[in-house]
């Protein structure tokens, strides 16, 4: 009989249920570890830039209070219903103008008006107060205010729960009455949920206040 040559069998092997389940829940593990990286990356992110904004913020806010503060100019400003012995240079108290805390009023000179082409005093007469969490820097176009006349309002800083002021006139007093006279350094305290307190002092120009 002629002898027949047959192929050796060759078993092909696949994967079973079990290593096809492992193999899955490895790379849902991984998977799993890397979205929670990129999400701690993308949290990382928006932490960052809110800080920054927030910084950028600040850093704006104090550029105008100091412009402000060490501008102040000793003349006091008419306003329709007060008499003119009540006229004060720098007026300063607890809820003054509806603030949530102290409220300030001054005049500051360095309002550039170049040629007087714009509609306003180079004097720029400036209220600080709290109102509803935020600090606002409030001005009048003129510092002499007529009836019916509404400021501008500028919000400096938000989430802010305090604002106090102190006047320097050898040694800190709290409160200032003086009508003719200017303090010799004004300190101002911020205190806000983001920045905790902040403190700044600013010297003031000595000079005899214009009516």
């Amino acid at each position: 009989m002629p002898s027949r040559n047959f192929a050796p069998k060759v078993h092909s092997k696949g994967f079973t249920l079990l290593e096809i389940l492992v193999a899955i829940s490895i790379f849902s593990l991984l998977s799993l570890a890397a979205y929670q990286i990129l999400q701690g990356v993308l949290k990382s992110g928006e932490i960052s830039k809110v800080h920054s904004e927030r910084l950028t913020e600040l850093q704006r806010a104090m550029l105008i209070i100091e412009q402000d503060f060490t501008q102040i100019v000793a003349r006091t400003s008419r306003e329709d219903g007060l008499e003119t012995e009540n006229l004060r240079a720098l007026r300063v108290n607890k809820e003054l103008f509806e603030s949530d805390d102290q409220g300030i009023e001054f005049n500051r000179l360095g309002w550039t008006n170049p040629l007087g082409l714009l509609p306003r005093s180079e004097i720029v007469r400036v209220r600080y107060l709290i109102k509803e969490g935020q600090l606002q820097r409030l001005y009048f176009l003129y510092p002499d205010i007529v009836a019916g006349q509404e400021p501008e309002t500028q919000v400096l800083l938000e989430d802010v729960t305090e604002l106090t002021f102190r006047f320097w006139n050898n040694g800190w007093q709290n409160t200032w009455d003086s009508p003719k006279q200017l303090p010799e350094g004004i300190e101002i305290n911020i205190t806000s949920e983001h920045f905790s307190e902040l403190r700044r002092v600013f010297l003031i120009s000595a000079g005899e206040v214009l009516q």
